[in-house]
């Protein structure tokens, strides 16, 4: 930690007629909560301050706690819940409930601790709503709460700490902590730590000392001198043996309690204005910390200004920003069109609703003949007349006297009924159940199948196939392979390789999803209650958050299962850029802090000025930031302006940069597309320009203000680097570079917005090795993916966001050349992983592979498959050999769960380790109705190396039969019920094939097998 715990402070005034009586951190979103001593509940997000929401609870609040379904209040007499928007949910009260002034809540369930000026503390759960348990004190109070895994500790005001065991509830230790009262205390791991007063003669004096208690040996160890008048405390959550101490003035220390010897503590005061500091608490993260004072206002100190309150937060949502504005008008106004005011539904009349009998029909007055039709008009006999047409009326017009009211622009992206958005950006949302494969052909015209998902959060697929269209990164997904229970490495190379095998126009990535669910980080941030129903802004920051989460699992995972172990990972090599940073004082030049760090990702930082600013400058201040900020200088002896700037000690393979979610961030890239289009003129000369400094753009050069390339060259001094748009021209300059470094646009991820629906799309520039993969062209081509959609487009597309409704979320780079060794794949041999994993032998003779059964292309491998019926619906797989002396003897058995679980999930793992590296091999898959089987364990086939028996005896109308009629029917045996037998019998169908074909019998067997005769 540094010197100085916190740079940035702000305050804001919370009661006007009152104190403010708690202050919580939310440990789910970015939110303070305030509650205030005339019962108010106010929040405010992130470090600015920004009210969210305020609501009364009750007629004082004593405590607040945020949880999962909302925040929850304490008064003297009841337990309220309100959501964080503030409806009410839950009151609860009791008889036992007065004087509260304290709970507590389980961290793991819905359990809650009451206390008060009562000898009942009660036990309440949330979600039975009913009192479970109330412990009696006896004679004593309790005016603290605080929990352990096994304890349930009380604060009492005769200054003893009362332990009880949870399981039990009896008493199982006193702690004599203080000889007056008890002021505060705070829980961490197996330390207690507490505050209080001691009592001499008939007064009571701050005690300058913090009791510690070491809970697991139930004994106090040495006790931790203070600097201040010590009356709160709390245990900082990143640094678990320093504690925090807060005096009434404003004064805090902190101070470490665990350490035997003394150490250096830091000190600092906030200015409270002659008020007393009534309440303060620390964030998850140790960054911020919040103080209530007795003047009803609310103090922020952080580190910085864009500080986050914990490590993962959830997104907080907030009302939308579209206010529907109704025109004025009077009530006696007859012009006043009526139709400009939107209707609501209802099933009740109308106030413009007129009774019958003062309604009577009319219809319009017809215009009039023209002038000049009639005077040159000529009649001709009895045939009337005619005459020339004067062309001043279009076809199909309404010949009446209208008067047309100006139409309302929609500012949902629409002109008179139809939409500005172009058809192949606008959402494709559609029930892939009920498709066809002729319809799915329509919507998918390209060689590359799409991802989709059913449940709901749209924004993860783009996400994961960005990923796969960057080949370092799929190629080591692909070759990854270990033995964890949950691995999201495994997860996504089973998806990567799912979509190069498969030859669907549509590949569900439900089970990624599901995987994805188990993670810890997953579960804290509650991505998968995300659905359709997100505000852009939600999209925009929950995208950019999956995302770079997702780098730093795939980074973990990667590294723990390389062998042997080195310091980083493929994803860290391909995505990871060095920097140093380093604090400077202004004054005296002494360097504060000097440190490096591993960056996988960038955020766009904006300016605020209208002044237009090329793309490469706003990326070089990112990547190379320099600011300003105080600090204390040892040398100065004083807080002083210091420069903070970051160097770049090496550049990144995969450059991701996270464009933000404010909703200012659109009107930029509009109003930089805009100017930049207006400055970046095409030269006349193009690319044969021999003006020297020529601002103009020449060749076919894009004039998007976001660029399809550009380069970063290196001077002979560390950190000296120069960023230019486009490729590096040799030209350029006289300076000696020691590198040049070229990017090229690869990805960008945008949201698109229409107004009734929303969602994110995929801009991927596809390399010629997925081309070559699908049997296409050999070139690198544009698509754009929506949806269930996949379209080929232009490289302008991309960088296109001029539009109001097409903002920009990701936007990938990669070098135009990279490394060799970034590209490179490890295999595992069939002998290591069909014997050094644990394959489950049950009712079979299973005889792992030998050194000498190579399993080589254009072998032959039966495959057998069996669902049992049960509650878990478990399938069952075994592998048989082929060809060879154990032709028919069983090398594998796997049981995989059809639906997802922790249970089982390593045996599917471990036959797509296994199917992957038989097709790799070459290896040709028998077996009957495998292709359906195996899609509910997620595992797809090549149909180049998968023969399926089911198909070879299908019928011209496609009619199939099942294994108990084709085994008497063709083979003359019976068929045995199981896997193995299955595997087998699919091959001795695979060569009675042959044998039919060769014998030139196969079509009249076909025939007669379908009509019920005699084969």
């Amino acid at each position: 930690m540094t010197d100085r715990l916190f740079e940035f402070s702000r305050t804001e005034v919370v009661e006007t007629q009152g104190s403010v009586s708690f202050v919580a951190f939310d440990s789910k979103q970015e939110l303070i909560w305030v509650g205030g001593q005339k019962g108010s509940v106010t929040s405010y997000y992130s470090c600015g301050l920004q009210p969210y929401t305020k609501f009364y609870a009750n007629s004082e609040v004593r405590e607040l706690h945020p949880i999962d379904a909302g925040i929850l209040s304490l008064s003297s007499n009841r337990l309220n819940l309100h959501t964080r928007g503030g409806v009410p949910q839950h009151s609860f009260t009791s008889p036992n409930l007065t004087g509260m002034c304290c709970m507590s809540k389980d961290p793991t369930g819905t359990e809650l601790y009451l206390g008060g000026h009562t000898n009942i503390v009660t036990k309440y759960d949330l979600g039975k709503q009913a009192i479970t348990t109330e412990i009696d004190l006896g004679s004593s109070e309790c005016v603290l709460i605080r929990e352990t895994q096994s304890l349930v500790c009380l604060g009492c005001p005769d200054g003893d700490i009362l332990l009880y065991d949870k399981n039990s509830y009896k008493r199982t230790n006193t702690i004599q902590a203080h000889s007056g009262t008890i002021s505060d205390f705070d829980i961490c791991d197996n330390l207690l730590v507490s505050c209080g007063f001691a009592s001499r003669g008939n007064e009571l004096s701050v005690t300058r000392a913090l009791l510690v208690y070491d809970l697991r040996m139930m004994r106090s160890l040495t006790a931790v001198h203070c600097s201040i008048d010590p009356l709160q405390l709390r245990f900082m959550p990143m640094y678990h043996s320093q504690v925090l101490i807060a005096s009434q003035p404003g004064q805090f220390q902190q101070v470490e309690v665990a350490s035997s010897t003394p150490q250096s503590t830091k000190y600092f005061e906030v200015d409270l204005g002659g008020y007393s500091c009534y309440d303060f608490d620390l964030s998850s993260s140790s960054k911020a910390l919040a103080i209530g004072d007795t003047a009803g206002m609310v103090h922020l100190l952080a580190s910085h200004e864009t500080t986050s309150f914990n490590q993962y937060s959830q997104p907080t949502y907030f009302p939308s920003e579209q206010i529907l504005n109704f025109p004025k008008v009077n009530i006696d106004d007859y012009s006043f069109p009526l139709s400009t005011v939107p209707v609501p539904h209802t099933s009740e009349p109308l106030l413009s609703d007129w009774p019958s009998e003062f309604n009577r029909p009319g219809g319009r007055r017809v215009k009039p003949i023209d002038a000049d039709l009639l005077r040159n008009m000529k009649m001709v006999k009895y045939m009337g007349g005619y005459s020339p047409n004067p062309n001043n009326m279009y076809k199909n017009t309404i010949p009446y006297e209208l008067k047309l009211q100006p139409r309302i622009d929609d500012p949902r992206g629409k002109d008179n009924g139809f939409s500005k958005i172009p058809r192949v950006y606008q959402c494709v949302d559609v029930d892939l159940t009920t498709l066809t494969e002729n319809e799915l052909h329509n919507i998918n015209r390209t060689k590359f199948s799409v991802l989709c998902n059913t449940k709901g959060n749209g924004y993860i697929c783009p996400v994961l196939q960005l990923l796969y269209y960057i080949e370092p990164i799929a190629l080591a997904l692909k070759s990854h392979i270990c033995q964890n229970t949950v691995c999201m490495a495994c997860s996504l190379g089973l998806l990567f390789y799912t979509l190069d095998v498969t030859d669907d126009k549509v590949t569900m990535a439900d089970s990624f999803i599901q995987a994805f669910d188990k993670v810890h980080e997953a579960n804290y941030q509650n991505w998968k209650l995300h659905d359709k129903r997100l505000e852009k802004r939600d999209y925009l920051q929950l995208a950019q958050s999956f995302l770079t989460t997702l780098l730093r699992q795939l980074h973990n995972e990667v590294l723990a299962a390389i062998q042997p172990p080195q310091h980083t990972s493929p994803v860290c090599s391909a995505f990871g850029s060095k920097v140093a940073h380093k604090t400077t004082c202004s004054s005296c030049t002494q360097v504060l802090t000097n440190k490096s760090s591993i960056n996988l990702f960038y955020n766009l930082e904006y300016r605020t000025s209208p002044d237009p600013i090329p793309f490469v400058q706003l990326l070089k201040e990112v990547m190379q930031p320099e600011k300003g900020s105080t600090q204390w200088c040892n040398r100065c002896r004083q807080f002083t302006s210091c420069k903070e700037s970051g160097t770049l000690e090496s550049l990144p393979y995969i450059l991701q940069l996270n464009c933000g979610s404010h909703p200012t961030n659109t009107e930029f890239w509009q109003q930089q597309c805009k100017v930049h289009t207006e400055l970046s003129k095409r030269c006349p000369a193009g690319a044969s320009c021999s003006i020297p400094d020529c601002t103009l753009v020449h060749g076919y050069e894009s004039n998007a203000w976001l660029p399809l390339n550009f380069h970063i060259t290196s001077g002979p001094k560390p950190g000296e680097l120069k960023f230019g748009r486009g490729l590096y021209d040799k030209k350029e300059g006289s300076q000696p570079y020691m590198g040049v470094f070229e990017y090229e646009l690869c990805s960008v991820i945008a949201h698109i917005d229409s107004g009734t629906s929303q969602g994110l799309m995929l801009h991927s520039l596809v390399d010629r090795k997925y081309h070559q993969l699908r049997g296409g062209s050999e070139d690198t081509e544009w698509y754009l993916f929506n949806g269930c959609s996949a379209t080929s487009t232009h490289n302008k597309e991309a960088t296109n966001f001029g539009q109001s409704w097409k903002t920009a979320c990701v936007v990938v780079y990669k070098q135009v050349k990279l490394p060799k060794d970034l590209l490179a794949t490890t295999s595992i041999s069939p002998l290591e992983l069909f014997t050094n994993f644990n394959v489950r032998q049950m009712d079979m003779n299973m005889m792992p592979l030998t050194a000498n059964e190579s399993l080589s292309k254009g072998e032959l491998v039966g495959i057998g498959l069996c669902m049992d019926q049960g509650p878990s619906f478990l399938l069952r797989v075994v592998m048989v050999r082929g060809q060879g002396t154990n032709e028919g003897v069983p090398f594998s058995h796997s049981i995989c769960p059809t639906q997802f679980g922790t249970e089982g999930h390593q045996s599917t793992k471990l036959l797509y380790f296994q199917i992957k590296c038989l097709v790799d091999r070459g290896v040709i898959l028998v077996g009957h109705n495998i292709a359906k089987q195996l899609k509910f364990v997620n595992i797809q086939l090549p149909s180049q190396q998968c023969i399926d028996t089911i198909d070879l005896f299908k019928s011209p109308l496609g009619a199939t039969h099942s294994l108990q009629y084709l085994c008497p029917t063709l083979l003359t045996a019976d068929f045995i019920p199981g896997p193995q037998h299955a595997a087998q019998a699919s091959l001795q169908l695979y060569e009675k094939f042959l044998e039919l074909k060769r014998a030139g019998q196969f079509e009249k067997t076909l025939k007669s097998l379908h009509e019920g005769g005699p084969v």
